[in-house]
């Protein structure tokens, strides 16, 4: 390819040649967002597509797993004779007890408007009590009634607070944790289904299906 003596141009075609050199740079730079913009809408559409194939086939996996294992929890009643009990929870081993499945029930607890009441004046306590005497103490217990990120109240944590509460034998504290748990109601509840290996040190391994896990 010949070199091109600039001199030789004159001003109008030196401006259309560099108009031209614009024009290749914009076209390049439109293409390669165009194919940018292609590959991320047939990403975004496959990752949807096998999440969605998978969330089904995991739909699937807990409700066979759990119907089943609710069948042979009943099953294990009537060989013995008894009416099957109501439970929450229960596990199921295979015989060499390597492998075990866990049907977990758990309520889910809500705080009502008025429980704000008995936090505070629960807070008020531990600072009255235990910021000046124990800094240590009154951080942890002050911790436990902080909302997480979904801005509510743990009602787990406040439970284990109310039993170390009544360790302490504060009756004032006592008193305030008992109205708070009467501000909790059950909301619903959530059926959990989980699968643990003894492993070769003979600890139980949970295979986790969550992405957090894996």
């Amino acid at each position: 390819m010949s070199k091109i003596n600039l001199n030789d141009l004159t001003e109008e075609q030196l401006t259309a040649a560099l108009e031209q050199k614009r024009k290749a740079k914009e076209s390049k730079a439109a293409e390669v967002k165009k194919q940018y913009r292609k590959n991320k809408e047939v990403f975004c559409e496959t990752t949807a597509q096998k999440f969605d194939e998978l969330h089904k086939l995991l739909k699937s996996l807990k409700e066979a797993t759990c119907s089943s294992a609710n069948e042979l929890y009943e099953r294990m009643y009537e060989i013995a004779g008894k009416e099957p009990k109501p439970t929450k929870s229960f596990t199921l081993k295979n015989e060499a007890d390597t492998i075990k499945v866990v049907i977990d029930r758990q309520e889910r607890f809500e705080f009502t408007p008025e429980a704000i009441v008995h936090i505070n004046a629960i807070r008020d306590i531990f600072k009255a009590k235990f910021s000046e005497r124990n800094k240590a103490m009154y951080s942890i217990l002050d911790g436990l009634l902080v909302k997480n990120s979904k801005m509510e109240y743990d009602p787990k944590l406040l439970a284990k607070a109310r039993r170390q509460v009544r360790d302490l034998g504060d009756t004032e504290l006592i008193n305030e944790f008992d109205k708070l748990d009467e501000c909790q109601h059950v909301t619903g509840s959530a059926l959990y289904c989980r699968l643990y290996r003894r492993s070769g040190d003979g600890k139980w391994q949970d295979i986790s299906l969550q992405f957090s896990a894996l």
